[in-house]
């Protein structure tokens, strides 16, 4: 079964369109796991936990390592499980935010870290899609500032997110075949269309399963 990831900057919709992408494979009689990182897994809250904590100012490897093992877990007991049971998965966020929110931030070189850690957590269980919402960095910046729901990570204030924007970019021009960028400057509505002709290509080789 295929495995999608949303991928972006905060602000540019991501959870929204999991949400649409997954109530609209269901509608048609899919199963679908939805699932995120980096909470997936008996290991996600409590990293997120860590990473979050006001009083810690992890380092970007730090901050990798710990990433990684709760996506072990989430690799080793939620998605592999779930796709080997024929079941769609769609993931906000995968690797390729670590990526972009610790390798691609960093002073320190950590891509042989980065890429050592995935080799042993991710394996070949890499997304079959991962579509990368890319929006300006004001307009992200405005949604973010209009969100009326609690704000629970204190680091997203200081993130740098042009960075973290260039290097999913980056990820993207690494990776065309799996990887497709989405205009998410648009209405909700807009970007669901966009994604959903994507993901409507593959679906005559992926039958459904009830």
């Amino acid at each position: 079964m295929p495995f999608v990831s949303i991928e972006g900057i905060d602000g540019s919709g991501k959870s929204e369109q999991v949400k649409r992408l997954v109530d609209h494979l269901r509608a048609l009689g899919l199963s679908v796991l939805q699932t995120k990182e980096p909470d997936g897994g008996h290991l996600g809250r409590e990293v997120r936990a860590i990473l979050t904590h006001a009083d810690r100012n992890l380092a970007p490897a730090e901050q990798l390592l710990l990433v990684s093992a709760a996506r072990y877990d989430h690799v080793k007991n939620v998605i592999r499980p779930a796709l080997a049971n024929g079941h769609w998965v769609i993931s906000d966020r995968f690797v390729d935010s670590t990526y972009a929110f610790q390798v691609a931030v960093s002073d320190a070189n950590l891509h042989q870290l980065f890429r050592s850690a995935t080799d042993i957590v991710v394996g070949t269980t890499l997304p079959d899609f991962t579509f990368i919402l890319d929006l300006p960095l004001e307009v992200a910046g405005a949604r973010r500032d209009q969100r009326l729901d609690d704000i629970s990570d204190p680091a997203e204030a200081t993130r740098d997110f042009a960075a973290i924007r260039n290097g999913l970019l980056e990820v993207a021009i690494q990776n065309p075949e799996r990887c497709h960028i989405i205009d998410a400057n648009q209405q909700p509505g807009e970007v669901a269309r966009d994604i959903w002709r994507i993901v409507e290509r593959v679906l005559r080789d992926f039958p459904a399963n009830h």
